[in-house]
């Protein structure tokens, strides 16, 4: 018994990215949202900084201001000149925000980042 199957490459291979796509955006924006709930704030510009990586088509996001690194470590490389964050405009600043909201929220990034990209 022979059996034969005709199948477009293309149209499969599109439905693949557009799935990996939608999964992708909605995943960058919900990290960039989580992660800003810890983001130290004066003026926001920190928190504003990772909107043109959301939409660009890299794995991964960027918190694109001169003092970012500074903020996330709570110190300058050298280990000088501890910072204070800005409590009064953001009562849940803390260094290190990515893991802060990667604890509270891995799960759930997985859970439906993979739902959108047809996985169970």
């Amino acid at each position: 018994m022979n059996v034969k199957v005709d199948f477009d490459e293309n149209k499969v291979a599109n439905s693949f990215t557009g799935s990996y796509t939608r999964a992708r955006k909605w995943l960058k924006n919900e990290v960039a949202k989580d992660t800003n709930y810890f983001i130290p704030k004066q003026s926001g510009e920190l928190e504003r900084s990772v909107i043109p990586s959301i939409g660009d088509n890299e794995d991964r996001l960027k918190w694109d201001e001169i003092y970012a690194s500074y903020q996330y470590y709570g110190k300058r490389v050298d280990g000088t000149h501890v910072i204070l964050h800005h409590s009064s405009t953001n009562p849940n600043a803390s260094t290190f925000y990515f893991e802060k909201a990667k604890a509270g929220n891995k799960e759930k990034w997985i859970r439906v980042a993979r739902k959108l990209a047809g996985g169970r």
